[in-house]
């Protein structure tokens, strides 16, 4: 890794630098769009948010019962600053005694989470979200996707991610049917205002025998 690279991945651990990233390559419309196509919360809806970051999701949801998880400081305590009266916000690595009511949840959400982790750590935390949903809740992942004639800057800009992982679609459908039988998927090329490319993937805990 480049030092430039170094720089920039240190600068957007600020949530003040990470904040106004989103605002210049995500619109509040695109945010609103994806909330009601993809997570389609309803009032009351337990939501477990795993690298919840400084919170920004909490904009576009409704009063569901919220907990987010994060392993930065300066995240948690952004978020605390700004939602502390929608949810609670945990400091902590995702494991079974941070997940509070296991087998409660209607929705976990993992946006931009698997491309930082590996294989193995990528799994680790889909069993802990299999183990926090109720039968028929889901899991909603979005992560930067390589996929086969996408442009040239979406690709650069894929390659600079800070999340080590970015994977093709076969990639992450294949981690995840470790742990998730049921699952859609669908490719975005529109979610930001910059050429790149989304895999979004919505993952329904079935049977307790799945």
């Amino acid at each position: 890794m480049s030092e430039r690279d170094r720089g920039l991945r240190s600068v957007l651990a600020l949530p003040s630098a990470f904040g106004l990233l989103r605002r210049v390559v995500w619109s509040d419309g695109s945010n609103r769009r994806f909330v009601t196509r993809y997570i389609r919360p309803r009032d009351g809806d337990r939501v477990l948010d795993v690298g919840c970051g400084p919170g920004h999701i909490l904009a576009y949801l409704p009063r569901v019962v919220y907990r987010g998880i994060d392993m930065s400081e300066p995240y948690i305590r952004a978020a605390q600053h700004h939602w502390r009266e929608r949810g609670t916000f945990v400091c902590a690595r995702v494991g079974a005694d941070t997940l509070c009511d296991p087998g409660t949840y209607d929705i976990v959400l993992a946006i931009d989470v698997l491309h930082h982790l590996a294989d193995e750590d990528a799994a680790h935390l889909l069993r802990l979200a299999h183990t926090a949903l109720r039968r028929g809740g889901r899991l909603i992942t979005k992560d930067g996707c390589y996929v086969e004639g996408q442009s040239i800057v979406a690709r650069y800009l894929l390659s600079k991610d800070r999340g080590r992982y970015v994977r093709t679609e076969a990639q992450y459908r294949a981690l995840v049917a470790q742990v998730f039988s049921r699952m859609t998927g669908e490719l975005r090329h529109d979610l930001l205002r910059i050429p790149y490319t989304h895999l979004v993937l919505e993952c329904t805990k079935g049977s307790a025998a799945e």
